[in-house]
């Protein structure tokens, strides 16, 4: 089994001091069958030709899946692997589902479905890459949005199954109900980091108390 991460990310800040987190963290542990691409956006309307663009070297690596995320969110790549063993090999795309597209925070595509947003009936990329149409005509969507329907016309929808931990909302409840923040924490191949409002570097303490518990418990 192998994965490709693909991380969507932006070379000026916030979002570098987010990808040097991400680095420093769950993406300094080495799980052989998985890679990780840090591809860069300038803004929105850059998020879909990158992410295209981006999946242009994941054909000359061999994996089972690629992994979309983004710069808020902690990956567990052992874990990510032993999910990926449950997926289907083809026809799959997920993650959370946001009512029929898998948020863009983390999500799964086999390589088949890859091919269906890179490639044209002709069976080439460039500008006539089926995203890029949906993109053009749509131009109002978001990249996560963009893809799940993109995705629909072709008769796929979201996989179920996608598990997703959020770090802010479980420390809460950890903090005013007592409820247990480490065990699901372990158990997580995905932990979504992102604070409240505009304060990115909640982002990155919620990125760094992930990793000590994951390193702690090793």
């Amino acid at each position: 089994m192998k994965i490709l991460i693909l991380v969507a990310s932006c070379r000026t800040p916030p979002y570098d001091a987010l990808e040097r987190a991400q680095r420093e963290t769950w993406d300094s542990v080495s799980v052989p069958g998985v890679e990780t691409h840090f591809y860069h956006c300038t803004d929105l309307e850059s998020m879909i030709p990158c992410f295209l663009e981006a999946t242009e070297p994941s054909f000359e690596w061999d994996h089972d899946f690629i992994f979309r995320t983004n710069s808020s969110s902690y990956v567990d790549k052992a874990r990510l692997l032993e999910h990926a063993e449950t997926l289907p090999r083809e026809r799959c795309y997920q993650g959370v589902d946001g009512d029929g597209f898998a948020s863009g925070s983390g999500f799964f595509i086999s390589p088949d479905v890859e091919e269906m947003l890179r490639l044209n009936s002709s069976g080439r990329y460039h500008d006539e890459a089926p995203l890029l149409t949906i993109a053009r005509a749509n131009p109002e969507l978001i990249e996560d949005v963009a893809i799940g329907l993109c995705l629909a016309r072709r008769g796929v929808t979201v996989t179920p199954g996608a598990r997703r931990e959020d770090y802010w909302l479980l420390h809460f409840q950890s903090q005013f109900y007592g409820l247990p923040l480490d065990e699901k924490i372990l158990d997580a191949y995905h932990v979504r980091c992102k604070g409240d409002g505009i304060d990115r570097t909640k982002d990155v303490e919620a990125m760094r108390a992930v990793h000590e518990i994951k390193i702690g418990a090793r």
